[in-house]
């Protein structure tokens, strides 16, 4: 595949109102990695639903990370089937090999099975005493992902709560945490969050994605959260966040996992729709 100016172009169309996304005020942040996680900082992400860990990972961790998801574009592992091309690249699959899929990736996910190195971050010891500290229990796998937004073309991800996917009753503290791979900027699409959005669940419609309706987006509450590579965002389920378009020069790559409390009952897919919306019976997070 050509990937000539001409063709990047053609594929950078804004398909949602630019005022959904504001780049005025950045997120409370820490600073030293998960030894400085104080009882503070606990109440802080009870109150406000998220936390930010700058150096959570070094670099040397975070090149294994990157070399982790090339293999698993790349093929290094035959049985894997866990990716997903940038939706506006869907047509030219069947084009896409070495460099050109790379480029066209959008999503990873299931990968901790296949992917040695991407498991022990997962089930990184600090990290999930972090997350214990946070649910006062213990953290249970609930999903992995890896979430690439392309340099020219990388597309919005709008406005959503992730507990809408996922059959767990409200008071259940799912929590996601969203590593940096590359410098996450205001450029090229760092997740944006709405503090204190976690305390309540919003229906949810099909527009772009299944996803928050615009007009419910509470724009002036708007937060970014930029990271360096390494850097850790500690997210509650139910907190409003999105990410806008990548038409910057440089790739955005991130780990997401999600860990549910070990306490958690589960509840059927039908009362999770009477919650969060009809329409998203078969959407992902």
């Amino acid at each position: 595949m050509n990937w000539d100016k001409g063709f990047i172009q053609s594929l950078q169309e804004i398909a949602y109102p630019p005022e959904l996304y504001h780049f005025d005020r950045i997120s409370e942040s820490i600073e030293g990695g998960f030894d400085n996680v104080t009882d503070a900082d606990l109440r802080f992400f009870h109150d406000q639903g998220y936390l930010v860990v700058h150096g959570a990972f070094g670099q040397s961790d975070i090149e294994l990370a990157q070399q982790a998801i090339d293999d698993l574009i790349d093929g290094k592992y035959p049985d894997f089937n866990g990716i997903q091309i940038e939706p506006k690249l869907h047509k030219y699959t069947a084009e896409l090999t070495g460099d050109t899929k790379r480029k066209a990736t959008r999503k990873i996910f299931r990968f901790i099975d296949y992917e040695s190195y991407l498991n022990s971050m997962f089930y990184n010891q600090d990290l999930l005493q972090v997350l214990a500290r946070l649910m006062d229990d213990e953290p249970i796998y609930l999903q992995d992902m890896a979430l690439i937004k392309p340099s020219d073309f990388g597309s919005e991800k709008p406005w959503h709560q992730d507990c809408a996917y996922f059959n767990y009753p409200l008071e259940t503290t799912v929590i996601g945490v969203w590593i940096a791979l590359d410098q996450a900027t205001a450029d090229n699409g760092c997740m944006h969050i709405v503090p204190g959005s976690h305390k309540e669940p919003m229906i949810h419609f099909k527009k772009r994605d299944w996803q928050i309706c615009d007009t419910d987006v509470s724009g002036e509450n708007d937060t970014m959260v930029p990271l360096e590579p390494g850097g850790c965002l500690f997210f509650h389920g139910l907190m409003h966040h999105g990410t806008p378009a990548n038409f910057s020069q440089d790739q955005r790559r991130a780990l997401q996992f999600h860990y549910r409390p070990a306490c958690a009952n589960t509840i059927t897919t039908e009362a999770r729709l009477k919650i969060f919306g009809s329409e998203g019976k078969n959407a992902e997070c």
